[in-house]
């Protein structure tokens, strides 16, 4: 049995750890992925040329049918892939999140933690959220799948910041002002050595030039470390490129380990020492691999500039790896551990493991902390998910034939040949006003052009273009319109699922990282963040035929005319069937209009306030017509009214005050009858009978 050297210890094993790499990186089934995909969505072959034609210098070999022929780039798979993430991005923007409570007793929670998610990713994250997802769907699209970390971030950056005798005695935690000036007065170096103690980030020969000025000035200013983000990220991971596997791997967390290539400036690496405690010395030393990466990397086809990639992109970056492997410690407890090292720089002068840091991962469970989407799933493989290109790509070079066909043909019934007697040789040159002498009536004559119409090559491509459209869901006038959506469905329903277990991952980081000051002002509960990750589910939910203006006003019709008035039970739940409707009208619209349950009641308890002091000066109240709310406004009425002295007097002594409570009241009764009419119109009975 051969003992697995990476499984067996919990030390980093940077040497095992590169073999993984690099057999990851030369999986047969891997090279060359990236540049076939590539090739196909962006149109890309050797020998191409600006002007969409052929040319013999380019290929390097004589072209067919002639010298200048029509070599179109036909970007078909490119406008499948855009439709299937344009499909994704519709039904993000729409869909519906719920934050669904494992016990019963959490359900006031839930709300609270539903309004937190939506602020953090719409506010926080923002838009940093939505470029990364987009990028997953697009490598979704194009590769067949693609990665993204969920991490928690947390940066700083030196800020200037002036320093006074009193915020020196609140950094130093010496209330006493005087305390300080006496201290400072005699002894401003013992200062300037405690000060640097508690803040090592600091020379002690420049603290006290600064302290110098201070004792001067009475004021100096010092650049001070100040967080700048310390919240979730997610970083969506190029397939074979940026996230890597070795080819045994089936599932992300059941891998034996799991590389993210990432590539920083010496400043990040600095702040990364600073902000995240990777080693100094080890970042003091990889910077002397800036500008080399260890292994070719085909990074495949620049989608701007229609050719391979070959910009030196590596200038001043250093080469970086994060190895999330599974091992186990000496009393056989498995874990995850994460090491952040180089590789070009594995290994100090002593020859011993040089890497960043090496950590056992607690936070997302103690799981891989990378989530895979896969376009579809027809193995347990991750890369046997096959992107659009390796669907459409044959399908891609069989248009390309027939257009190329028909320019060709169009090139010649345009500009036809001319037929010449070889005894003229290249003498003839023609011209618009040009005159052509005939030796004899006849030699010189127009060829004729193909006998067969271009209807074949039309038919082939609308055949093509047909079966691309049937096959990927895009409407079409001649395919059933339920098969696209039933496609389309499919699609939005594996994203949505893959995007609520992004949301688990950020709420688990959110409980082990996040500030419950900041979870109790933003939902306006004052209260902690719940500790217990398993309460919670995130689901978004999207129903396709939304996106036609047809069915939804369709559903709207059905809700109002049919829902409603059979709601007898008042089972409906009246505020969330609004905010409903007005994301299915438009997904910004709840946010634009809806006040939360407590504003609405307040609002209108204001309302009824202000109609009983108008009454109570004599004035008319406004009366309603058929007005939802009436039984709650009557209540506020009597609550009103009964609660306050004067009122209840002013009932006793002012009979017109009193036929105005009656007159406001018989008017909310009615719209109370109307709603219970409605019910009792389709039931043939009372809702309370």
């Amino acid at each position: 049995m051969i003992e697995d050297q990476l499984l067996e210890s919990t030390d980093p094993n940077i040497s095992e750890l590169s073999k993984d790499l690099t057999r990851s990186f030369s999986d047969r089934r891997v090279n060359n992925r990236i540049r076939e995909a590539d090739e196909f969505r962006y149109a890309y072959w050797d020998g191409q040329s600006t002007d969409g034609r052929k040319h013999a210098e380019n290929y390097g070999r004589q072209v067919h049918p002639w010298e200048g022929a029509s070599d179109s780039r036909i970007l078909f798979t490119d406008h499948y892939v855009n439709h299937y993430v344009a499909t994704l991005n519709g039904a993000d923007s729409r869909a519906a999140l719920n934050v669904n409570p494992t016990e019963f007793q959490d359900i006031e929670n839930a709300s609270a933690v539903q309004l937190y998610m939506s602020w953090l990713v719409g506010t926080l994250m923002s838009p940093s959220w939505d470029d990364e997802l987009e990028l997953a769907k697009q490598y979704a699209g194009h590769y067949g799948w693609a990665g993204i970390h969920t991490i928690w971030k947390r940066s700083q950056q030196m800020t200037p910041k002036e320093l006074t005798l009193e915020s020196l005695g609140k950094t130093l935690g010496v209330e006493s002002i005087e305390s300080i000036k006496g201290v400072f007065g005699k002894d401003s170096d013992m200062l300037a050595d405690i000060f640097t103690a508690t803040n090592p980030q600091f020379k002690t020969s420049d603290i006290k030039k600064k302290f110098k000025e201070l004792r001067t000035n009475g004021k100096t200013v010092i650049e001070m470390p100040e967080i700048v983000c310390d919240y979730p990220e997610i970083v969506t991971l190029k397939p074979f490129y940026e996230l890597l596997f070795p080819p045994e791997t089936r599932e992300i967390h059941r891998a034996r380990a799991v590389f993210r290539r990432d590539s920083f400036t010496i400043a990040e690496l600095e702040d990364k020492a600073t902000s995240e405690g990777w080693d100094e010395e080890w970042v003091e030393n990889v910077k002397a691999t800036s500008g080399t990466y260890q292994h070719h990397w085909d990074r495949g086809v620049s989608p701007v500039q229609r050719v391979t990639d070959s910009a030196n992109d590596s200038q001043n970056m250093v080469e970086v790896v994060y190895a999330y492997s599974r091992r186990v410690d000496e009393y056989g407890r498995p874990g995850v551990y994460l090491t952040v090292f180089s590789p070009s720089y594995t290994a100090g002068e002593d020859g011993e493991d040089a890497f960043a840091s090496h950590t056992l991962v607690k936070e997302a469970g103690g799981r891989i902390p990378i989530e895979v989407f896969t376009r579809e799933r027809t193995t347990r493989e991750i890369i046997e998910s096959r992107g659009i290109p390796d669907i459409a790509g044959t399908w891609q070079t069989e248009v390309k034939g027939q257009v190329d066909m028909l320019f060709d043909r169009s090139n010649l019934e345009t500009l036809p040949p001319l037929k010449v007697p070889l005894r003229y040789g290249n003498r003839i040159s023609i011209g618009p006003g040009k005159q052509l002498s005939e030796q004899k009536p006849g030699d010189i004559a127009w060829m004729e052009p193909p006998k067969k119409g271009p209807d074949i090559a039309l038919k082939n491509i609308d055949s093509i273009k047909l079966r691309a459209d049937e096959y990927f869901g895009v409407a079409n006038p001649l395919i059933d319109p339920t098969i696209a959506q039933i496609k389309n469905q499919d699609h939005v329903n594996r994203w949505l699922r893959f995007k609520g277990t992004i949301l688990n991952n950020i709420w688990e980081l959110v409980q082990k990282f996040g500030d419950d000051k900041e979870f109790g002002e933003v939902t306006g509960t004052g209260l902690p963040i719940p500790d217990d990750n398993k309460k919670y589910n995130f689901r978004l939910s999207f129903d396709i035929r939304e996106m036609d203006s047809e069915y939804t006003q369709n559903q709207l019709k059905a809700i109002s005319e049919i829902v409603l008035p059979n709601d007898s039970a008042g089972q409906i739940d009246r505020r969330k069937l609004i905010e409903a409707q007005l994301r299915m009208i438009n997904p910004t619209f709840p946010e634009q209009f809806l006040m939360d349950d407590q504003q609405a009641a307040q609002k209108m308890f204001s309302e009824e306030n202000n109609t009983v002091a108008m009454m109570a000066l004599g004035n008319q109240p406004e009366l309603r017509e058929n007005d939802p709310s009436a039984q709650m406004r009557a209540q506020f009425v009597n609550q009103i009214i009964g609660s306050n002295p004067k009122y209840m007097e002013l009932m006793k002594s002012d009979e017109l005050f009193v036929e105005l409570v009656q007159k406001y009241m018989q008017n909310l009764n009615m719209s109370i009858m109307q709603q219970q009419n409605a019910v009792t119109g389709r039931l043939g009975v009372q809702s309370d009978a």
